[in-house]
């Protein structure tokens, strides 16, 4: 009896230190990346802020860190491999096409140099759960109860709604341009100045034109190699597709067509445009431009939307409330309250219970082991959930 009290006490003692929330945590994360080891996919646990076993690619072990992720990408940046480096570049092949438009006084290669940082800026998001697992910051914390997982998916969004603003100001500024008969009003947007001198303003067309070549090898490579883009292309169908081999990704993916078609038009309007004259090619490529960019940013801004705003369909909102119940009327639970669920990733979810046990009218360790077959049985990649004795 003594030995019993000495474990009940430890119990109470343990859940007085880390159960202060109260909250237990059902969450689904995105699958870790080549080489690291995978989660068992159902967890039990009493501290629901416990860490999961150290990866040896991941020495690093703890509560979320921001500073512990910048250390990481500074010091130890070679473990995201060539993509990192890819991105780069290609990020800085758009901001060679931008200085080329302002040299050409190009509006439209301006408006692409847009598309090509976005592909660059995707390339470098889709890195992310590479380096938060890599730096442990996929472990949940108090301030931040499912790990930075989300952060992929706000920087996302960040890219996709910066690109939609500029195709619509592109839009607006290419338009304005068509129907005006002088070029010559005033300045009201950030790079409108670059392009009002349409005469003459392909003088430097090789180095534009070597530019854009570039970036579309940079885009093409950047699809080829690492299927950037796959994870939208995947969020706008919803629906789950197997990564296309090689060139099929830049070839078959709308993202890569479009920056691919814009690049090429590019090509078209430096060789088409006369030296001399002014002409209303320039103005409606800034217009083609901005629609593919509206093409490309518009709907994964509407998808990614969605995922900050927390809505879950109804189908699997029923799904975590049946787990609630079914959890609710276990032996031995004295309360399930609390219940939250939210979208974490596409596809996947999270959701949130609180759950009390009497440890004197249950066995807790069968109690968790009931609870995690059936989570084993709903299908979820990963989950976790947390006993709080009452």
């Amino acid at each position: 009896m003594a030995a019993e009290r000495g474990q009940l006490d430890y119990h109470h003692r343990h859940q007085r230190e880390h159960t202060q929330s109260g909250c237990a945590h059902h969450c689904a994360p995105p699958p870790p990346p080549p080489g690291l080891g995978k989660r068992s996919s159902s967890r039990v646990f009493h501290d629901a802020y416990s860490q999961v076993p150290e990866s040896p690619l991941a020495p690093e072990r703890g509560e979320v860190s921001w500073r512990r992720l910048g250390r990481m990408l500074v010091r130890d940046h070679r473990f995201l491999g060539a993509q990192l480096y890819v991105g780069i570049l290609h990020l800085c092949l758009g901001a060679a096409v931008w200085a080329a438009g302002i040299y050409a006084n190009s509006l439209a290669l301006m408006c692409y140099a847009f598309i090509v940082m976005y592909d660059a800026c995707a390339l470098l998001v889709a890195l992310v759960p590479r380096a938060l697992e890599y730096s442990g910051n996929v472990d949940p914390s108090v301030e931040y109860p499912f790990g930075l997982q989300p952060l992929q998916t706000v920087l996302g969004f960040a890219n996709n709604i910066t690109l939609l603003y500029r195709g619509v100001q592109a839009l607006k500024e290419g338009a304005e341009h068509l129907v005006s008969s002088s070029h010559e009003h005033a300045a009201t947007a950030e790079f409108e100045t670059y392009a009002h001198r349409a005469r003459g303003h392909n003088r430097s067309a090789p180095l534009g034109m070597a530019c854009v070549a570039a970036a579309m090898l940079a885009t093409a490579y950047s699809a080829a190699r690492f299927a950037n883009h796959h994870a939208a292309w995947e969020a706008r169908l919803r629906q789950r597709r197997p990564a296309a081999a090689g060139m099929q990704n830049a070839l078959l993916n709308p993202y890569n067509i479009a920056s691919l078609l814009a690049g090429a038009w590019m090509l078209v309007m430096l060789v088409l445009v006369p030296a001399d004259e002014e002409s209303a090619v320039e103005p409606a490529s800034c217009i083609l431009v901005a629609c593919a960019m509206a093409y490309i940013s518009l709907p994964t801004c509407v998808c990614l939307g969605r995922l900050l705003l927390l809505a879950v369909p109804a189908e699997t909102a029923a799904s975590g409330r049946e787990i609630a119940n079914q959890v609710s009327q276990m032996p031995g639970v004295t309360a399930c309250s609390g219940y939250r669920m939210w979208v974490a990733a596409p596809d996947r979810y999270a959701m949130a219970l609180r759950v009390s046990v009497d440890p004197a009218g249950c066995n807790v360790s069968a109690l968790r082991s009931r609870i995690a077959s059936l989570l084993n049985g709903t299908g979820l990649d990963d989950s976790a959930i947390e006993i709080r004795i009452s």
